[in-house]
């Protein structure tokens, strides 16, 4: 049975009330955000806001999926340095300009939009490679999405930031000891979801 393709007309809307939010959240903060102004300012309803998210926050979430679901591929992926780059690329040329994602009251909310995609994946990769978790894996995948996220602040705090693809090897060497310590497998080594990477490359 083949996969329906989404609506052009429903994904355009979807998309225009995305950049209209981070446009807005950009611009004036998070606070200052409403879903009457982001539907007025993508030139939609406020019941077509409700069609495609279910609130402010909603719509906060589904903005950092993609940067999300870069570092959480590194839990379980057998991944290079290159394959973080350009998200950490894209932070450090945009660092002034997305200050307002890495404090509060958006980074806890981003932290935990990082644990949703860090936390299957650590069930995935403990069943496979016979890990004995030392404590719950929500609570495992808080502990590495804090790491990854601190780390990325920091870097781009200090006034001369080290080079892009040394924080990245630096993000793929402490995640995968941090999933190696609480699960309890043998250091080193990538700990590969099967068949992850061949999907990977067909993608």
């Amino acid at each position: 049975m083949k996969k329906a393709k989404p609506d052009r007309r429903t994904e355009r809307t979807r998309q225009a009330l995305l950049s209209a939010f981070v446009r807005m959240l950009l611009e004036e903060g998070y606070d200052a955000v409403s879903v009457e102004r982001v539907a007025e300012r993508a030139n939609v309803g406020r019941s077509t806001f409700y069609m495609h998210y279910k609130s402010k926050e909603d719509i906060l979430r589904q903005s950092m999926t993609n940067p999300s679901f870069s570092l959480a591929s590194i839990v379980g992926g057998d991944l290079e340095a290159s394959i973080v780059l350009p998200i950490l690329e894209h932070f450090k040329e945009q660092r002034q300009r997305n200050r307002v994602f890495f404090v509060w009251p958006i980074r806890p909310i981003w932290v935990q939009r990082l644990v949703e995609l860090i936390e299957p994946r650590l069930v995935v990769v403990s069943r496979s490679h016979g890990g004995r978790p030392l404590i719950a894996l929500n609570l495992a995948a808080v502990q590495i999405a804090e790491s990854q996220l601190g780390l990325v602040v920091n870097w781009l705090a200090v006034p001369q930031p080290c080079r892009t693809e040394t924080v990245a090897e630096a993000l793929i060497v402490s995640t995968r000891a941090l999933v190696a310590s609480l699960l309890q497998l043998k250091p080193g080594a990538a700990y590969q979801i099967p068949g992850e990477r061949l999907r990977m490359q067909k993608a």
